[in-house]
């Protein structure tokens, strides 16, 4: 971003080290094979280091001072841990419904299970295993990969819109910024952006997480933005969501009522989280202000 900084890197130094959960510690320049390369980064410049790629940095001497960003990537959004999240609410569920999961253990297990006893031939042993491998190919093939998806983009969602800057406003989009109480079953509308919100079911409940009325201080407020609605706006949320950048008639939204349509795009209105078609211009009023978690007209 400003001045001039020569970067070392090299490759990780164990496997364990290769893509890894969180930062590693800093390695001992004895720990480190030879570098990979040596580039100097100037304004303007982009270098894309894959997870776990141990670099150092240093400006110049008799150089300006320099400063650059780092942007983290893919940081606990892993395979490990989408399973681990399914797993354990599968385990729960698996636990619920089939008392087989809640049996007791052998008797004395511990006298032929563990380490000192991985070399005895004991047919307690063959059962022992049989019954543990057994359980888990079940929990495994009944895994509700999609709901666990879900679950998993609401947990990581939810974060990232809490940890996100409010929307960048262009002039025109300012211009086109519905407002709450100024809509009409006729106006056309769209997200502000593809992510602008998230949908999530929680219980008997339609949480739509958003990042629209977040304010430029980070976590200044309590909690992420979000507005609760009853179960049955999700499937007007959703066509929202999935009709970006199309517009969408109020009209035309699936809800049973036209006070419920109403309801739902005013509320997302409110959260600064739609615009109007061009050619519509909201009139003028004030903007009202939204509180986080603050439940919205049409929701509970």
């Amino acid at each position: 971003m400003e001045g001039e900084k020569r970067w070392t890197l090299h490759a990780p130094p164990a496997p364990e080290h290769v893509l890894p959960r969180d930062p590693s510690p800093d390695f001992a320049p004895a720990d480190l094979g030879p570098p990979l390369a040596s580039v100097a980064l100037k304004p303007g410049d982009l270098l894309y280091l894959p997870r776990g790629t141990v670099h150092q940095a240093f400006t110049p001497a008799g150089g300006a001072a320099s400063l650059h960003l780092t942007v983290s990537i893919s940081r606990r959004h892993t395979w490990r841990d989408l399973l681990e999240l399914g797993l354990a609410g599968a385990l729960e569920e698996a636990a619920a419904a089939d008392v087989t999961w809640r049996r007791a253990l052998p008797r004395e297990y511990e006298s032929f299970m563990g380490v000192l006893h991985s070399d005895r031939a004991d047919a307690r042993r063959a059962q022992f295993s049989q019954m543990a491998h057994g359980l888990l190919q079940r929990l495994v093939a009944s895994m509700p990969l999609d709901a666990v998806a879900d679950h998993f983009v609401t947990w990581t969602g939810r974060g990232w819109m809490y940890d996100r800057m409010p929307p960048h406003a262009t002039p025109d989009d300012a211009r086109r910024l519905a407002r709450a109480g100024s809509l009409s079953l006729a106006s056309k509308v769209r997200l502000r952006s593809r992510s602008a919100a998230r949908l999530a079911v929680e219980g008997d409940v339609a949480v739509l997480y958003h990042h629209g009325t977040n304010t430029r201080a980070y976590h200044e407020v309590d909690e992420p933005q979000h507005i609760d609605f009853d179960l049955d706006a999700a499937p007007a949320l959703e066509q929202l969501l999935a009709s970006y950048p199309k517009y969408v008639r109020v009209g035309a939204l699936p809800c049973e009522t036209a006070a419920q349509r109403l309801d739902v795009a005013n509320a997302l209105a409110e959260a600064h989280l739609i615009l109007l078609k061009p050619g519509e211009r909201p009139p003028p009023a004030a903007k009202p202000k939204q509180k986080a978690g603050k439940r919205k007209p049409g929701a509970q």
